[in-house]
């Protein structure tokens, strides 16, 4: 399992214009319905407010792909469904498992957090170093926005690092992003920086293991990450 799948799994939600609902876990059509949602929300405001921004994703075409989330929900759906943790958990749950980093350290897979006397209230999933995906609230549901506003950051232990090398169709993500930006700070010209693992990247990734003096097969594995000082995950 890797850091992108989870981020493909997270954009499909935006583009499903998924909603927000208190203690949703990916419930979907025909699960969803008002007195669902009544049953779910603690109070009627909150309700009514969920209810109707439900309706207007159904008005608009959505109602057959939307699902329901909260802010923990919409992670902890995804890592019941592979195997990556094996009990429901909040949002502070959720910082609990994850090691503390700086802002500056966030990459795609990485929580972010928003914290109240001591716990985390609120979570976001960082689809890179600058953009979350998280279920906002009531009135907009699942949204992707720029890093703005959190107070902690953590990286949880679910995402293994993959080799990257040429493919069809090509690898994409931002850990192949990651591995190009190194390979051009250290002037190895891998192409466009993409987040593509195209033809002019591997033969970037070949020029410098041959550099390096490690097997010029152009396959980014635990080798290379480390050769370009990035950590791999097991």
């Amino acid at each position: 399992m890797n850091a992108s799948e989870f981020t493909e799994y997270l954009k499909e939600q935006v583009r499903n214009h998924s909603i927000y609902v208190w203690g949703a876990q990916g419930q979907k059509k025909p699960t969803i319905t008002e007195e669902w949602i009544r049953k779910r929300e603690k109070t009627k405001r909150n309700a009514d407010r969920a209810i109707a921004h439900w309706k207007k994703e159904v008005r608009e075409g959505y109602g057959d792909v939307l699902r329901a989330f909260d802010c923990s929900g919409l992670g902890v759906y995804f890592f019941l469904k592979h195997d990556l943790i094996d009990h429901d958990i909040n949002a502070d749950g959720l910082r609990k498992l994850c090691r503390s980093i700086k802002r500056s350290e966030l990459r795609e897979g990485d929580m972010v957090f928003r914290m109240s006397d001591g716990r985390a209230v609120h979570v976001g999933y960082a689809i890179d170093g600058e953009r979350v995906i998280e279920a906002k609230g009531r009135d907009v549901g699942v949204v992707e926005s720029p890093v703005s506003g959190w107070d902690r950051y953590g990286r949880p232990p679910f995402f293994a690092s993959r080799e990257l090398k040429l493919t069809a169709p090509y690898m994409r993500g931002e850990d192949v992003r990651e591995l190009q930006k190194s390979l051009r700070e250290r002037g190895f010209d891998p192409g466009q920086i993409d987040g593509v693992f195209g033809k002019k990247t591997e033969r970037a990734v070949k020029r410098f293991q041959k550099a390096c003096g490690l097997k010029a097969d152009g396959i980014a594995g635990k080798r290379t990450y480390f050769a370009l000082g990035l950590p791999f995950y097991d």
